[in-house]
């Protein structure tokens, strides 16, 4: 019977797909909402699907809903590109064009190197997963240079998605958090979703680490995991969705639009504290420094006081109203409010401890060590495994690490040009804006976590890291016309 109900629900998932690739042919632009809301609750979906016993063949397909997508997306892009070429109206390539294309092709090398050559035993699976986790970086960059969005509607479009996803993720995760005990994980079958997907972790029961934050007396406090399975996967994806959302409420919306947005806003802020991820919370604080300074707005600057009590509250978790067990999953009673500052807990030990390690592989093998070396599956690690930068310096090498650094630093610089030269009080600036303020606040949480994993994540800033670029070219290109020429032309809406 709950086999029947796993193949029932995995249809109806696979019609959703369906319906998704229909919207996304028709607005492509559109695809990047269903992405990051498809993945606030993929993982959950799968862990759902294996507990019920739904044949692996249809997990599988469930599973590779996000690739059936991005192929489509490619291929629109494809088509573009080559109708834009025979037609002459193909921009010139720039710079990080260039970067983007190269880094590409080296990831296609480091894969197809045998991994003997590189001192590396990672399996034909693991070497898999490694290459698309990379590749996603240069393929989502040029989705987003061609794949524009048509109107503003699309631009909110995509607003809701990302916003109601991310509000979602919150609600279930306040009430998995402190309405049902650590323990129904296992009933609902994490440990055979980690299983699946090849992860083997050393929590209590075999459960995720990071389930919890382990203070220096054993004590175990639960971070909110939600339908991601992971308090960071949450944690950074509003990171990314946080200038979106402001961005969103500072340009011409309704009231009605704004005072949603806000609610969702809200509601982020609240899963980013609760997941007690201390990077992440210094790192909005610093987005809405930066957007003050950007926008010049009051309520802009009345957020920083909320966050800095957000990120005390995850310092004292919660005043002490964070749930608490021992190693046996049961809940204990904390009396004297704990500190989780940096030091105080045993995880912020294994983050120094970890990064040490990554820089004596890369240190080690300057040439990298191939795909996968540094993705944590399969009950083996071969090179680094703790950050996203030192992890692509373990796989690519100098030359790799250098090109993505390098490409990382003009996204960047990309949404700040996007963003000067976009139009005044617009909701083309929603992209600029996430790529600049989203990009400088995600660059020190690269260096201390593997971000890209997350692909909500990597979704959100490669393909707003595309747009801006091309938003950059088109003003530009307006900009260097002549006064007369400029006047007589209408104006171009951007994506």
């Amino acid at each position: 019977m709950t086999q029947a109900v796993g193949i029932g629900i995995a249809i109806l998932l696979l019609c959703a797909l369906l319906a998704c690739l229909w919207l996304s042919w028709r607005r492509p632009f559109v695809a990047l909402g269903l992405l990051v809301a498809g993945m606030a609750v993929h993982n959950f979906a799968i862990m759902l699907l294996l507990r019920l016993g739904a044949p692996d063949y249809l997990v599988r397909a469930v599973q590779g809903w996000k690739e059936a997508l991005l192929l489509l997306l490619t291929t629109i892009a494809v088509s573009r590109i080559w109708r834009q070429r025979h037609a002459n109206s193909l921009g010139p390539m720039v710079t990080s064009d260039w970067l983007a294309l190269g880094f590409a092709i080296l990831c296609v090398v480091y894969f197809l190197i045998p991994p003997s050559l590189l001192s590396s035993d990672a399996g034909l699976a693991q070497r898999l997963v490694g290459l698309r986790t990379l590749f996603m970086i240069p393929l989502l960059y040029f989705l987003g240079r061609t794949l524009l969005a048509a109107d503003d509607r699309e631009r909110l479009t995509v607003v809701y998605l990302c916003l109601g996803a991310a509000a979602m993720v919150t609600i279930v995760g306040v009430y998995e958090l402190f309405f049902v005990p650590t323990r129904i994980w296992l009933d609902w079958g994490v440990n055979q979703y980690s299983s699946f997907l090849g992860f083997t972790y050393h929590g209590p029961y075999g459960l995720p680490e990071n389930f919890f934050v382990t203070l220096s007396d054993g004590t175990l406090i639960r971070r909110m995991v939600s339908t991601y399975i992971s308090p960071l996967g949450l944690a950074y994806s509003s990171v990314m969705l946080f200038p979106l959302a402001v961005a969103a409420m500072d340009r011409r919306v309704s009231q009605k639009v704004a005072r949603w947005i806000a609610v969702a806003t809200a509601l982020l802020i609240l899963g980013a504290a609760l997941s007690i991820t201390r990077l992440a919370l210094f790192g909005l604080i610093g987005e809405a420094v930066l957007l003050t300074v950007l926008l010049r707005r009051a309520w802009i600057a009345a957020l920083v006081p909320v966050l800095i009590a957000a990120s005390i509250a995850a310092l004292l978790p919660y005043s002490s109203i964070a749930p608490t067990v021992d190693r046996n999953l049961t809940a204990v009673h904390r009396g004297a409010i704990s500190w989780t500052v940096p030091g105080s807990d045993s995880s912020s030990a294994e983050h120094s401890d970890y990064l040490k390690a990554d820089l004596l592989v890369d240190f080690q093998h300057p040439l990298g060590l191939g795909t996968g070396a540094s993705t944590i599956r399969y009950g083996k690690l071969v090179g680094t495994g703790e950050s996203a930068i030192l992890g692509i310096f373990g796989d690519l090498g100098l030359a790799g690490g250098f090109m993505y650094l390098a490409l990382y630093a003009l996204a960047v610089w990309q949404g700040f040009r996007a963003f000067r030269l976009s139009r005044a009080a617009s909701l083309e600036e929603l992209l600029p804006l996430t790529a600049l303020v989203g990009g400088l606040a995600l660059a020190p949480i690269t260096l201390t976590s593997d971000v890209w994993g997350d692909l909500s994540v990597t979704f959100v800033f490669w393909w707003v890291a595309g747009a801006s670029t091309t938003m950059c070219a088109k003003r530009a290109k307006r900009a260097a016309r002549p006064s007369w020429e400029r006047s007589w032309s209408r104006k171009p809406a951007l994506g």
